[in-house]
């Protein structure tokens, strides 16, 4: 007799079936995709303690809320005992918090350049600083290369890479000094002063992101990110950002890796 499949029999049949292909680990399972987070959203955790050393300026103080110092450390990836450099580092500011955050197993060059001598002269100040306020771990330098060659984790060099033109060898030429310093896998980073003039445009003091981005690019390194956190949408780009307002401009921000 012929056999008779029913409803039940065809449905436990396709049961058995599907339990089997499941517990057969014949098809491995799909792995979830990987979301890398953007370099702009990364953090190392900076201690944001070091803002309220006591040993810094009022001055300075007042500054932070604008300047946003820690954020920019953590995307251009200052962590503690890092070797860094304050490129052209005026009064020291930067060289204070960065002095603090890399720790007694971090190092900070100070690069005086322009700042050593002449009308922009800050040597006096700084070293004085330093002593003062414990900043055992800051060495001072004249220019780029008496810092150890491939040395560097993290280069800074804050609204003032424009000036390499007028005060310094110019910036073609520091963009090479740069690349001799750093280690290959280190950050310079560039915060300035933004304008929608192509280059340099000498009546507001300003340089342009793109013309920033294309120096460091020919000269050896690649772009490893921008960053939104110092832009200011009120900022009509007019102005020479000097006195109260030079901390408050729209800001890009640039991190370029040394392949």
């Amino acid at each position: 007799m012929p056999r008779r499949f029913d409803r039940w029999t065809v449905a436990l049949a396709l049961i058995a079936g599907l339990t089997a292909i499941g517990c057969g680990a014949t098809e491995p399972a799909a792995e979830a995709p990987t979301v890398e987070e953007p370099a702009s959203q990364m953090s190392t955790g900076l201690d944001r303690g070091v803002l309220a050393d006591a040993a810094r300026p009022e001055e300075e103080v007042a500054q932070d809320e604008y300047r946003k110092a820690v954020d920019v450390y953590e995307f251009f990836g200052v962590e503690p005992g890092m070797t860094v450099a304050d490129v052209w580092p005026g009064a020291g500011y930067n060289t204070h918090l960065l002095s603090r955050l890399t720790g007694d197993s971090g190092t900070v060059y100070a690069v005086m350049g322009f700042y050593a001598t002449g009308s922009f002269a800050t040597l006096d100040a700084l070293t004085e600083r330093i002593e003062v306020s414990g900043l055992s771990n800051v060495q001072i330098v004249t220019d780029i290369p008496d810092v150890p060659a491939g040395s560097l984790d993290v280069a800074v060099a804050v609204r003032n890479y424009h000036d390499a033109e007028q005060y310094g060898n110019g910036r073609q030429a520091t963009v090479a000094q740069l690349l001799g310093v750093v280690k290959s896998g280190g950050i310079v980073g560039i915060v300035e002063s933004a304008t929608p003039h192509e280059g340099w445009h000498e009546d507001t003091h300003r340089l342009n992101e793109q013309t920033v981005i294309d120096e460091f690019t020919s000269g050896g390194f690649e772009l490893a990110g921008s960053s939104d956190i110092l832009r200011n949408p009120d900022d009509d780009h007019s102005t020479t950002g000097f006195d109260d307002g030079r901390y408050k401009t729209d800001r890009y921000v640039l991190k370029f890796r040394k392949p």
